[in-house]
Order: C-alpha cells, then structure tokens, then sequence
C-alpha cells in the first residue's frame, strides 16, 4: 500500500515507473535500475502498475516527479493532467515498445502543450532515464534548489559529501537537520497499488 511522504515534500524529487508489469518478477532488473538511478540522484522510487493508481498518489503530492511509463499509461496521465492545471513539475520519458509505438508517442510528445517536459524511448533505455533525471537534477541546481546548504561547493552533485563536510553538518543543528532531510530523500521504497 503506497504511503505519502511526511517530510518537506516540496524537496522531494520522486522517480515513478508507471508500468502494468512493472512488480513481475521478470521485470526485477529495471526496478533494481531504477533504484540505483533513484539513489544516485537522490530521488524516492515509487512503482505504480496503471495510471488511475499514479494519478490517485498524485493527487495530494507535491515535490518534483519524474515519470516513466509505458505508452499505455502515459497517454491517459498527460490527458488528465492536462485537465487538473494543477502546475505538477513534471518531467515524463514515454517508454515504447515497438517501432509503431515510438512513431505515435514522439509526434504524440511534440504536439503536447508544455504541461510537462517530455522525451521518448525506444524500450527501457537506463541511459535516456538518467539523461531525465540528470537534466531535472541540473535545472535544480541552476535555480539553487538543491543546495544543501549555502556553504556547499560546487564539485558536482555531491561533491560536499566528504566526511570532514558531513562531520560539520552533523554537529551544526540547522545543517544536520537539512542532512536528515537529504537523507529520508534518499531512501526509497516500491510501492504496490
């Protein structure tokens, strides 16, 4: 059963798959993917089997969502998004699975009216995923968002992560709080509809 978060949710980025078969067994090695993508660029990992299920979870969510679902499901979650015009930052990688499909979800991506940045893959590439999230992690940066703290540097993603930094923060109340929170972000869990 999917839990909301209760951390500050507006600084939470969430990596969703939307896949019917997305908790098979067969499909262990794209979640195991997935979740190594999702603790690299800390992210939460949800997995929703149908769109309904994405769209009841994300009704009441805030933070930044990256999706990647299936053709069948993307459809449907851009259409009723696109109703909502609840200003979601959203950012989608339509996964297709064959030749025909690519066709249709491309000239589908190109003619939406922005409510979401999307791109779209010819089947699961792991590479096109972290080329999302690595452009959401980025555009957070350059809007400052995801500083940690202000006396971060500026040597990649975390580059402050070294452990003189880490034991500064953890002695400094206000830095060791904003820790924390990184922490919880990081950690993730899948979730079942």
């Amino acid at each position: 059963m999917a839990r909301k978060a209760a951390c500050n949710a507006e600084e939470v980025t969430w990596l969703v798959w939307c896949f019917e078969h997305c908790l098979k067994p067969e499909q262990a090695v794209v979640r195991k993917e997935l979740a190594a993508l999702a603790t690299k660029f800390g992210c939460k990992l949800v997995c929703y089997k149908k769109c309904m299920s994405f769209l009841r979870w994300l009704e009441g969510m805030k933070g930044s969502i990256l999706l990647v679902a299936d053709w069948r499901e993307a459809k449907p979650i851009m259409e009723e998004i696109s109703k909502q015009n609840r200003g979601h930052d959203l950012r989608m990688c339509v996964v297709a699975q064959t030749a025909t499909i690519l066709r249709r979800a491309s000239s589908w991506a190109r003619a939406q009216n922005g409510c979401a940045e999307i791109m779209v893959s010819s089947g699961f590439l792991r590479h096109k995923v972290e080329e999302l999230i690595a452009s959401h992690v980025q555009a957070l940066r350059m809007t400052g968002l995801a500083a940690v703290s202000h006396g971060a540097k500026s040597t990649g993603a975390y580059g402050w992560l070294s452990l003189p930094n880490l034991l500064e923060a953890v002695h400094d109340p206000k830095q060791a709080h904003r820790l924390e929170k990184l922490i919880k972000q990081t950690m993730w869990q899948v979730y079942e509809d």
